[in-house]
């Protein structure tokens, strides 16, 4: 049987079933790159300015000169904004040690090694029980991932302060 050369082409020149999977592949690439951007929380009526504390542990000195103040901040997992860097303090790393002649645990200071303290600045909802910054919830001695251009690193949260009020 001999094949048909045109057959089931518009104008003999395009196929039907083609602008379909072209307009459902674009349609997904579009909604793929909408819900894989970063998603930015603006500030919503009865939203409060909260500063808190992230501390990154154990980094290689000179670490915190990466990182820069007035840059936004990233949650490294959900890819959310949560907050703006407003200051950062290096401190030195201490590890525990046993001093078998004293018996007692002394804490001596780790070379090469130091404690980042990062503080954010974020519009935040407050709640009873919690702290959200847009759909991202803080809470003190919770694990963070965060990321910038710049850096990235898991630590915690050391404290939360309402800002005003």
């Amino acid at each position: 049987m001999p094949m048909r050369k045109n057959g089931y082409r518009l104008f003999g020149l395009i196929n039907p079933v083609d602008i379909l999977l072209a307009a459902a592949l674009a349609a997904l690439v579009y909604f793929a790159l909408q819900f894989a951007a970063p998603q930015e929380v603006s500030a919503r009526a009865g939203d409060s300015l909260i500063r808190y504390t992230i501390e990154l542990k154990g980094k290689r000195e000179g670490f915190h000169e990466r990182i820069e103040i007035g840059t936004a901040l990233y949650d490294n997992v959900r890819d959310f904004l949560i907050g703006t860097i407003v200051d950062v303090k290096p401190l030195p790393y201490y590890e525990e040690a046993f001093d078998i002649e004293a018996c007692i645990i002394r804490e001596a200071p780790v070379a090469g090694l130091e404690n980042i303290y990062i503080l954010v600045e974020a519009s935040a909802q407050i709640n009873d029980g919690s702290t959200s910054i847009g759909q991202y919830e803080i809470a003190v001695g919770r694990d963070v991932f965060v990321r910038n251009n710049r850096i990235a690193g898991k630590g915690f949260v050391t404290s939360i302060v309402k800002i005003g009020e």
